[in-house]
């Protein structure tokens, strides 16, 4: 590609100087207070820096060896010619630049507010919903300008590009003409910067097509799946700090592989639980996910077990290990607005609002103050990332001295692990933090971690499997709104009608190809449909999202068989992770589909959606039996809810599974069991059951021991075992002779 010639070489930064500026000073010359005396005033000036300029105090990681000295806030946090565009005209070289400047400007007059009401000594501050959505754009925008994401896409040349999305990115280049990743990075940052965030929530659909799908999600992530507090340290002596990369920095799960036999180290997997960001050294905004506990909306029961699922799909079912936020008991709780009221201690919305995001709708953000543990867990995170930095910024030297000493002498449950693709790195940065903390007078001791990640026989095949699902996944997106015929990468003639159940209309036999596409297109706009409901509905009352997601699942189970079947493929692939070779495996949904004949037509995809539902969170959580030792622990807690709703609340009763001789064998041994008492003398389910439960474990119980023989030659063996199997273990779960909890 022919470059133009460079505009001329400019200063650009990263962060913004509006935000260096609060965490500045005026420079004060050594000596300069004997300017007149002999022999002062001369040459004390450090180079660039003149009286009463706005300068950090600063740990500067670049200097040999590292020292603390002080910077200009003009000459901090950027690189030379950062964001200049050579593949325009000299005269359009700079338009990124401008337009993150424009940002700024917006932005920067929102922060001015919040730095205001601060000093005001008020309780915190009212802004606006668009305030809110600029502030949300311009603190990812604030991670994705950086000095990294420069690293990541700064090449001339597509083969260059090498980060864990490699093929993706290639792929997309490819499609939509890019010829530089420096080019998709520019575009990014232009779209994300130019996108109208409309109340009804329009741009998460159209987002995707507009930039690089992964980031496109990245960003939906961050606007709508968390929520900002503003934190300050309710002790004097305590102030946030400020690094290159702390806009980037999270706390949560982030897991490392190793390749067995090459040694090569890899990521597999992070989970982002909390996001910083310093506006001042008194102020720190902080992103919460929302799948953490929220007293308040937790105090409704579906908003509760909408937490928890989703906890488990983003926690507990992708860590084999009990993963627990260091900063859960952060206290600091959603922003109050001016639509809804608290009754009785529930969110309600105000008369004459219909739950629609309106552009009057306004935020009040607390000051929330945090002690001193607080102050020092988020200043550790981001000490725990400086391996990519250059500085870290502070206003006074007490605190700094004593925020490191804290972070190097903590258990190593706050990080300090020497791990990961960096760890030499890591460790000599390690060792420089600990030579400043002993240059400040820091006596105690200091410890860190060294170890070798798990490991992996192939990490390029353990890597090729989430690129290929990643790419198989944009493909099937692609190809199901363009009307094609393949789906995620995959031929028909590689499908060979996998795990296809009986029950697909016969007509199918005429033209199978057309008709599989066409339920397959319907399938993926009904869970698009799902998704968009979740979306559209945020702000409005818990009970009356779960009635509309109820309804539209009642809509859908009145649809042709073949199509629920393939909206619960879908909705196991996503909801799973499953890797593209795993989309059709069979599941409890084929083993019903497969007896539909003693199954009541009208109550088949009720039956194969419940069993599916259930058999996703069983596979979420793999190591937790409901059957097993219940304890008075977390762990016990969590094998309750699932007992109780795996096993009660979304299967119902088997007396109207669907199956007319399973319902008479139930109805006949409920009877039996009431008329005799057996509930009352029985000790199943004494402890966490009421007696209703009680009934209806002690029904399964009698159904399955006579099961077998009620049905034997109403369908094949094989398929009578596996239906028992399914039915007694996954759709009502059943427990075994020897349980009496």
């Amino acid at each position: 590609m022919a470059k133009s010639p460079p505009s001329q070489p400019m200063y650009q930064h990263f962060v913004p100087q509006f935000l260096l500026k609060n965490f500045a000073h005026p420079y004060k010359p050594e000596g300069s207070g004997t300017e007149g005396s002999k022999g002062k005033g001369k040459r004390k000036y450090e180079k660039g820096m003149f009286p009463k300029d706005p300068v950090v105090r600063n740990l500067d990681l670049r200097a040999d060896p590292p020292t603390i000295c002080e910077k200009p806030i003009k000459r901090i946090l950027g690189q030379m010619n950062m964001y200049s565009d050579d593949s325009k005209p000299t005269h359009q070289q700079q338009h990124v630049e401008k337009m993150l400047s424009k940002l700024e400007t917006q932005a920067s007059i929102v922060f001015q507010k919040i730095v205001k009401a601060f000093e005001r000594k008020e309780d915190g501050l009212w802004i606006t919903r668009d305030e809110r959505d600029l502030v949300r754009k311009f603190l990812f925008m604030m991670k994705y300008r950086g000095s990294g994401f420069h690293n990541r896409f700064g090449h001339n040349k597509a083969e260059d590009y090498d980060e864990n999305d490699r093929e993706l990115m290639l792929d997309y280049m490819t499609k939509k003409g890019f010829k530089r990743p420096l080019d998709v990075w520019f575009h990014n940052i232009k779209t994300i910067i130019e996108l109208k965030m409309d109340f009804e929530g329009k741009w998460i659909e159209e987002l995707r097509h507009l930039m690089f799908p992964p980031d496109a999600i990245w960003f939906i992530t961050h606007v709508e799946f968390s929520f900002m507090a503003i934190c300050t340290p309710s002790k004097i002596k305590d102030e946030f700090i400020l690094t290159d990369n702390c806009y980037g920095v999270f706390e949560g799960p982030n897991r490392y592989v190793m390749d067995k036999d090459t040694g090569e180290i890899g990521g597999s997997g992070h989970t982002p639980l909390h996001e910083f960001a310093p506006v001042s050294p008194k102020l720190m905004i902080v992103l919460r996910s929302s799948i953490l506990p929220n007293p308040l909306e937790d105090a409704n029961e579906d908003v509760r077990k909408w937490r928890a699922l989703q906890k488990f799909m983003a926690l507990d079912g992708v860590y084999p290990d009990k993963v627990k936020s260091l900063l859960e008991d952060l206290p600091v709780a959603k922003a109050h607005n001016n639509y809804t009221e608290i009754v009785n201690g529930e969110i309600r919305l105000l008369t004459g609002e219909d739950g629609r995001r309106r552009r009057d709708h306004k935020f009040f953000f607390r000051f929330f103050p945090v002690g001193t543990k607080h102050v020092d867990l988020i200043n550790a995170f981001l000490l725990d990332n400086i391996v990519p930095c250059t500085s870290v910024m502070f206003e006074s030297i007490e605190s700094f001295s004593r925020t490191l000493e804290s972070y190097l002498t903590a258990p190593c449950t706050i990080g300090k692990h020497v791990t990961g693709d960096r760890m030499e790195q890591r460790e000599a940065d390690l060792k420089t933090l600990e030579r400043i903390s002993r240059s400040l007078g820091s006596q105690k001791e200091t410890v860190w971690v060294k170890y070798k990640p798990p490991l992996v026989h192939n990490y390029k095949d353990f890597h090729q499997k989430h690129v290929d699902r990643g790419r198989a996944f944009q493909r099937m997106l692609d190809n199901m709104e363009e009307g094609k015929e393949s789906m995620e990468g995959v031929s028909w003639e590689d499908l060979q009608w996998p795990g296809l159940p009986m029950f697909v209309d016969p007509t199918y036999n005429q033209n199978p190809k057309e008709m599989f596409i066409a339920d397959l297109e319907h399938a993926y706009r009904m869970w698009r449909l799902r998704v968009k409901i979740d979306f559209w509905s945020k702000g409005v009352d818990e009970a009356i999202r779960q009635r509309n997601r109820d309804l539209l699942t009642e809509a859908y189970l009145r649809l042709p068989p073949v199509q629920v079947w393939l909206y619960i493929k879908i909705a196991r692939f996503i909801m799973l992770s499953l890797d593209i070779d795993q989309l059709f495996v069979d599941g409890p949904e084929e083993v019903i589909g497969r007896v539909g004949n003693i199954i009541k037509p009208e109550k088949l995809t009720e039956l194969m959606y419940k069993s599916a539902l259930n058999d996703i969170k069983f596979r979420k959580h793999p190591d937790v039996d409901i059957w097993g030792e219940i304890s008075f622990d977390a762990f016990g807690a969590e094998i309750l809810m699932l007992l109780r709703n795996c096993a009660f609340e979304e299967p119902g009763y088997i007396r109207d599974c669907g199956i007319e001789d399973v319902e008479q064998l139930a109805r006949a041994a409920q009877l039996e069991i009431l008329r005799g008492g057996m509930h009352t003398r029985s000790r199943l389910g004494s402890k966490f059951c009421d007696e209703g439960q009680r009934v209806e474990l002690l029904t399964r119980v009698l159904v399955r021991e006579r099961f077998t023989e009620a049905l034997r030659g109403k369908v094949d063996q094989f398929s009578l075992e596996k239906l028992k199997k399914v039915l007694f273990e996954t759709t009502y779960p059943t427990p075994p002779p020897t349980w009496r909890y």
